[in-house]
């Protein structure tokens, strides 16, 4: 993503410069070919610019402005995206403060991995980082049994993504859900839909209401549940026994119960 950004921000941020021979006649009615001016006629196709009856100086000026318009462009979209203001700056306020916010964010994420930030570049912190992700990515690989050898960070998430798509697979043909054509994204909504479905019916036979409830917040109701349940058991035990259970948390009345049970066994015992 930050790479993206920077990219976004800096391609097209040098100006246009092409190299012109000194053409016989500078009108495009020369019938010469010359791969140079060719060049030049290309450029300006791709930008959608007019070039009948221009000079070669003429397109190289069109090509300028739609190339400083294109330029500003890129570098609003890509402050756009991290929250930059670009009003009254030019390009060059705009490109540093994109690599400014940029680099904030390439050290947030370096710290996080314990890289060192000291005096590093964007450039360097993203080098920094590829290497951090590598190793990473090879421990992950290794606990798989994916061979890491020779393999790049893309090569080894694409092996990973493989990996993780025949696990899917498996759980999801076990739960009677169909794999055919699913990615990893979309088998994980199934499998996802699918628990979901499994914990409504749970906590509708528990007595639970399940309207608008996610699947977090119904593992959370049916295990409060469940607590709910044992400390009932627990004090009904307490109280046959004669334990007082006002103020006392779960584990002190169960450490009572049990120190009472040993008691009752051993007067048992030794009648």
């Amino acid at each position: 993503m930050l790479k993206k950004l920077t990219g976004l921000a800096l391609v097209g941020a040098i100006a246009l410069t092409v190299p012109v021979a000194a053409f016989a006649a500078e009108s495009q009615s020369s019938s010469t070919f010359h791969p140079l001016k060719q060049l030049l006629l290309d450029k300006a196709q791709a930008f959608g610019i007019s070039t009948d009856g221009k000079t070669n100086k003429q397109i190289k000026e069109e090509l300028k402005t739609a190339n400083a318009a294109q330029n500003t462009e890129r570098l609003n979209k890509a402050a756009a995206k991290l929250g930059i203001s670009t009003d009254g700056k030019t390009a060059e306020q705009l490109k540093a403060d994109i690599q400014a916010a940029v680099q904030v964010k390439l050290k947030a994420k370096a710290s996080k991995l314990g890289v060192s930030t000291d005096g590093k570049t964007n450039k360097e912190l993203r080098e920094a980082l590829k290497a951090a992700e590598l190793t990473k990515l090879q421990a992950r690989a290794t606990k798989l049994g994916i061979s890491t050898d020779g393999k790049t960070n893309k090569e080894l998430r694409e092996a990973l993504k493989a990996a993780e798509l025949t696990k899917l697979q498996a759980r999801a043909t076990k739960l009677g859900i169909s794999t055919d054509g699913k990615t990893n994204k979309e088998l994980r909504e199934a499998l996802k839909a699918a628990e979901l479905t499994k914990l409504q019916a749970k906590a509708a036979a528990a007595g639970i209401a399940t309207d608008g409830k996610t699947a977090k917040e119904l593992r959370a109701a049916l295990s409060a549940g469940k607590d709910a349940n044992k400390a009932a058991a627990l004090n009904k035990r307490a109280a046959k026994l004669g334990i007082s259970t006002d103020g006392k948390t779960a584990d002190q009345i169960l450490a009572e119960v049990e120190s009472a049970l040993k008691a009752k066994w051993a007067e048992k015992a030794a009648k």
